[in-house]
């Protein structure tokens, strides 16, 4: 995010002084005043081309076109000026402040407002916008300022523009609402906005359309860094875009929606929030791509990105987690949510954890080293929601390296009800303390995994022995040890099973093969694996096998 850097009348706010203006140079921002005077005054101090200082009209000052594109502002006359486009002159508006202290808002036409206070005086710069406008008319707040308990927020209207790359900053102690704020109005943009300090909120947004938030830097405030909603009887906030907005040290989301169609967002940064990074809440029609976070929601067991209530038809490109609860969380009857990628390391719960959602994909990164299990596919049994189904995990590594792994499970399906999901392409080697994959459904796809699947172990075919070896009920293990989970399900008739197996070492010298089949044990409802010798050694074989589940 870039601020305005030091001016001749004024101070760099990057050294920790107020930056302040004179009105001449706030009249040059706003591009008031004649060519003729403009290029005079350019003129009064400027150097030759070789360097020598001159004077007079026909003096050429070294910096001079910096302002204009390349354009020579002493044949300013002869362009069409609609045409010289630069940031500082689309402003209808600047907001600034004095070397006394008091802030001002100048329009061409001359003073619009002055006080003491950077929010009032803002407030009273979009009010001395264009009455019933129908195009957007911009305010750039210049200087920065402190936002005092009574202030109240900066008022959005329809179509209208707020730039504030200045820190507006809030005292500890001061109940001040969001600084920014937008109900039920169109066409409205926050090209840039830095709030530090217990607001409220940064910005919050109801029931608004057609919306801009450019480049948002939002620290320590005590609730969301931005919210945007539409919920119970106020209508919907629709077609919303927001550039990048970096959260840090807040007391609850960073980026939080609800009743939100259409969204596009390119990144949010979340640092430690005591929620999420991001949640879209009954949020629809939404891309985002980026989602980063540092010690998301911790206690509260939230996550860098969470969708709830019925959020659906939502893509994610990238999830980048470090620490905190959960990297990626969904939950209350979700649907059609896709994540592209994800690196999540060290969870205090699950790395993802997708429940009671119909219809998400992860379709790879990395999970490790988190506390819980690296992924768990769940359902409530509270008989309210719909269950877990048609979830995909794939090409997903995921792994614990540490000295002291905690990981419990690499991928863990749980139920009631839990149906139609499919775990395929991952790596799971050195997954967790447990097991690599287990799986509660019958309707499951296990298959193609390294390192795991719907079932494994190591059987030893014994010599002279026939069949060579049986495993009996071939199934994932019982589900008895995994808090608040129900006992599998007995019945795999309708399953398609397939096996890969290899010799547990380097075998004998002898030559041996084998055959292998699953064998319906009608009596007890499950599958036996059989192995039957082609060719006995003489000797036994340690067997290490896998068993996918193809549909």
């Amino acid at each position: 995010m870039t601020e305005p850097s030091s001016h001749s009348d004024g101070t760099d706010q990057h050294s920790g002084s107020a930056l302040t203006y004179t009105r001449r140079t706030v009249l040059a921002l706003l591009g008031v005043g004649s060519v003729s005077a403009f290029a005079g005054d350019a003129a009064a101090d400027a150097r030759s081309d070789d360097g020598e200082t001159e004077t007079g009209s026909s003096a050429r000052q070294w910096n001079r076109d910096v302002d204009a594109n390349g354009h020579s502002l002493s044949e300013l006359g002869e362009l069409d000026v609609q045409h010289v486009y630069t940031s500082a002159r689309d402003a209808d508006v600047v907001v600034w402040r004095d070397e006394a202290g008091v802030f001002h808002a100048d329009g061409p036409d001359g003073e619009v407002a002055s006080g003491d206070g950077v929010v009032p005086v803002t407030r009273a710069a979009i009010d001395g916008l264009t009455d019933g406008r129908t195009s957007k008319e911009k305010v750039v707040v210049a200087s920065p300022g402190e936002v005092k308990e009574g202030d109240g927020s900066i008022e959005l209207p329809s179509y209208t523009v707020l730039d504030a790359p200045v820190t507006l900053s809030v005292p500890d102690g001061e109940a001040v609402p969001p600084v920014v704020r937008a109900e039920g109005a169109s066409q409205i943009e926050v090209e840039s906005l830095v709030v530090e300090g217990p607001a409220d909120m940064g910005v919050r947004l109801t029931s608004c359309s057609e919306v801009r938030l450019g480049d948002l830097r939002i620290v320590g405030v005590r609730s969301d860094g931005v919210r945007i909603d539409g919920r119970g009887d106020a209508p919907r906030s629709t077609d919303i875009q927001v550039d990048r907005v970096y959260v840090e040290g807040n007391d609850h989301h960073a980026f939080e929606t609800y009743g939100v169609d259409r969204l596009q967002i390119d990144q949010v940064i979340g640092v430690d929030p005591a929620s999420c990074v991001v949640l879209l809440n009954d949020t629809t029609d939404t891309t985002v791509n980026s989602i980063v976070g540092l010690e998301p929601g911790v206690p509260a067991g939230y996550a860098t990105f969470r969708v709830a209530n019925g959020a659906h038809d939502i893509t994610v490109g990238e999830v980048v987690s470090r620490g905190g609860a959960r990297g990626v969380f969904g939950v209350s009857e979700c649907y059609d949510v896709t994540v592209g990628e994800v690196n999540i390391e060290g969870a205090a719960e699950q790395g993802i954890l997708i429940q009671n959602c119909r219809n998400v994909t992860v379709q790879g990164g990395v999970v490790k080293n988190t506390n819980g299990d690296g992924v768990r596919i769940d359902s409530r049994d509270d008989g309210e929601q719909f269950p877990a189904e048609g979830v995909s995990v794939t090409n997903l590594r995921v792994y614990d390296d540490r000295d002291d792994p905690q990981q419990a499970w690499g991928i863990l399906e749980t139920g009631p009800n839990t149906n139609n999901n499919r775990i395929v392409g991952n790596d799971v080697r050195d997954a967790a303390t447990e097991g690599s994959i287990r799986t509660f459904s019958n309707t499951t796809v296990v298959r193609d995994n390294v390192g795991g699947g719907f079932a494994s172990g190591e059987v030893t075919l014994s010599s002279g022995d026939s069949p060579a070896a049986r495993v009996e009920g071939v199934r994932s293990s019982d589900y008895a040890s995994v808090p608040g989970s129900v006992e599998a399900p007995e019945d795999f008739e309708p399953s398609a099973l397939d096996l890969r197996a290899k010799p547990a070492t380097g075998g004998t010298s002898a030559t041996y093969s084998w055959e292998s089949y699953f064998e319906w044990d009608g009596g007890d409802g499950v599958w036996d694996l059989v192995f039957e010798w082609r060719t006995d050694p003489g000797s036994d074989i340690d067997v290490d096998y896998v068993v996918d589940k193809t549909r």
